[in-house]
């Protein structure tokens, strides 16, 4: 089994974590001023709240119900050897991707994705600890399309907020 270990990370305080108004917020993204790609032809105001609205609570899907502030293994059980891999679309691939992440405390949290030519979904904690589901459904050529568009080798990224 192929497995990658994240540690060293730094924990959020249970304080912030209670703020519901923290929730709504995407710290660990990019800020739409560096995002020069975002909507450039919009005025100022509007890229403000257009970025605002974009990904509503990632802070409580990656630090309240998800752990990218905690240190666990990822195991890959089944699919794509990558431990990094979230969607095996994503590296040229179809079918089932599954891991877990594991603490040392023995808690195991499960992750499942399925990339076919008609359907991507995924549910349970991806591997950056970020928790998402997600249900796609494609026409066949678009499927076609994006597969072959897609670079051998790559994966997905460590992020929130990712695809």
């Amino acid at each position: 089994m192929t497995t990658h270990r994240f540690s060293d990370r730094e924990k959020i305080r249970l304080s912030i974590k209670l703020n519901p108004l923290w929730w709504l917020g995407n710290d660990t993204e990019q800020t739409v001023d560096q995002a020069e790609w975002y909507h450039q032809d919009w005025p100022e105001w509007r890229r403000s709240l257009g970025w605002a609205l974009r990904n509503p609570l990632q802070n409580f899907r990656a630090f309240v119900i998800g752990v990218q502030d905690r240190n666990y293994e990822v195991e890959v059980v089944y699919g794509n050897p990558d431990p990094q891999v979230v969607q095996r679309n994503d590296v040229g691939e179809y079918g089932y991707q599954v891991i877990k992440l594991k603490f040392k405390c023995g808690v195991q949290l499960p992750f499942v994705s399925y990339s076919g030519k008609r359907v991507v979904w995924y549910a349970g904690w991806q591997p950056s600890g970020f928790f998402g589901l997600k249900f796609n459904l494609h026409s066949e050529r678009e499927s076609t399309f994006s597969a072959n568009m897609e670079a051998p080798g790559s994966s997905y990224p460590s992020v929130p907020g990712g695809r």
